[in-house]
């Protein structure tokens, strides 16, 4: 993320990354979006996280200066490595204005959804942004709100 495009408008940045600690991956999972829920009302952030198989997808939205400062934070949080940055730039609109942080832990009914983006297993890692997205927004419409 360039520090241009970082001050200026609507950011949107989706990363993948792996569990350091997979048996443990609800209670992380339960902790991440408990304290991002905090950080992204304050911040203006929205955005979407799924967890399964011992990996994390995540979508970040909001004003490019403050998703950089939380893609930061996410960087050095030492519950996950292997963090690959699938997107981020400019965007047009919110695509997940619903949640300050929805989450998913996926289960065996999603295999639809990962089979619709051409995955066997959640490995969201290889994804590019737009078969991301769209796995995101489908495990979003079965997030209970």
């Amino acid at each position: 993320m360039t520090d241009t495009l970082a001050r200026r408008g609507l950011y949107r940045l989706v990363y993948a990354s792996r569990a350091t600690d997979p048996a443990a991956i609800d209670e992380t999972l339960r902790a991440v979006v408990a304290k991002s829920i905090q950080n992204n009302r304050i911040d203006d952030i929205t955005g979407f996280l799924a967890a399964g198989e011992g990996r994390f997808l995540q979508v970040l939205e909001g004003p490019g200066q403050t998703v950089a400062q939380a893609y930061e934070r996410i960087g050095a949080d030492p519950r996950h490595d292997e963090i690959v940055l699938i997107a981020d730039g400019p965007a047009e609109r919110r695509l997940f204005t619903d949640w300050n942080m929805g989450q998913r832990r996926l289960e065996a009914q999603d295999a639809s959804a990962l089979s619709e983006v051409g995955l066997e297993h959640f490995t969201p890692a290889g994804l590019d942004e737009e078969r991301a997205i769209r796995l995101l927004s489908l495990l979003g419409a079965r997030h209970l709100r």
